[in-house]
């Protein structure tokens, strides 16, 4: 089976999705170039979409994407709220403790939730 269709969530999809195949082209390595004959399908997340006041921007709604179903495209975004808390433990640090304090976090909080799953 190929990959036909790849949905992008982004916020500001309809502004960067403009010129994503010249700057591949011109600036990304060939190895990571998109097969051609792939679908690229950017969408802007429900909850930023009404932000957008724009006549003919319903190209970006989710709720008329072929092939999403009910998708709201908000859950990375979900998920990021909650370490939030990050911030502000990470703004005295060097880079090297930065990186540290993240991996530790990351790699906690992914413990967490596999080994939480199906309870």
């Amino acid at each position: 089976m190929k990959l036909l269709l790849i949905i992008i969530s982004y916020d500001i999809a309809c502004q960067w999705f403009v010129n994503l195949m010249k700057h591949m082209e011109h600036h990304w390595p060939l190895e990571i170039h998109v097969n051609p004959a792939i679908t690229l399908c950017p969408q802007i997340p429900k909850l930023h979409e009404p932000g957008y006041q724009r006549a003919g921007h319903e190209e970006f709604s989710f709720n008329y994407a072929p092939g999403v179903g009910m998708t709201d495209g908000e859950c990375p975004e979900h998920i990021l709220a909650g370490h939030n808390a990050l911030g502000n433990a990470k703004k005295t640090q060097g880079p090297g403790s930065w990186h540290d304090v993240l991996d530790d976090y990351f790699r906690h909080w992914n413990w967490m939730k596999y080994t939480g799953m199906g309870a």
